[in-house]
């Protein structure tokens, strides 16, 4: 069997030893972090075929949520790991919070702890034959999270009485 050989995107940010971001952070394209983060850290795009990717070296820390399409740790999360295509866990591996995945790739040494959970629609992800981008449709986009807005309609206003 061999391996497919994943294609990242460049670098567009890199968080270098150091140096301490803190606060949510939204990027685009590649991400390395050998720095430490404390907040969020998003891509602007986690639907397939996004280029968005974040590998996280042996002396990089986020203490927060990681959402991206493909992601390498070789350090540490504390916080959930979204990865909405393919998560790759080397042997400097160490999570703390729960891993979403649609693909994983877990090398001996790597440590969890918490839960590994399969995204079971990463499929219905995959770049269609057209070659347009579908949404992501992964259980996490799915259901609403602790920060977004529940929309709510009263019986009067379905029935339509004033």
């Amino acid at each position: 069997m061999t391996k497919k050989k994943i294609r990242f995107p460049a670098y567009a940010t890199m968080i270098g030893c150091g140096t301490q971001v803190n606060g949510t952070l939204h990027f685009s394209g590649g991400l390395h972090v050998d720095g430490r983060i404390v907040g969020d850290v998003t891509a602007d795009s986690v639907a397939a075929g996004s280029a968005s990717a974040v590998t996280i070296g042996t002396a990089g820390v986020i203490e927060g949520n990681l959402t991206v399409a493909h992601v390498v740790i070789d350090g540490t999360v504390v916080g959930d790991v979204h990865a909405a295509l393919r998560a790759e866990l080397a042997s400097g591996a160490r999570i703390q919070g729960t891993v979403y995945y649609g693909l994983l790739e877990m090398d001996e040494g790597a440590e969890v702890n918490g839960k590994l959970v399969h995204i079971q629609d990463a499929e219905k992800s995959a770049p269609s034959q057209s070659g347009t981008e579908p949404e992501i449709a992964d259980a996490a986009a799915e259901a609403p999270g602790p920060d977004t807005p529940l929309e709510t309609t009263s019986r009067r206003e379905t029935e339509g009485n004033p």
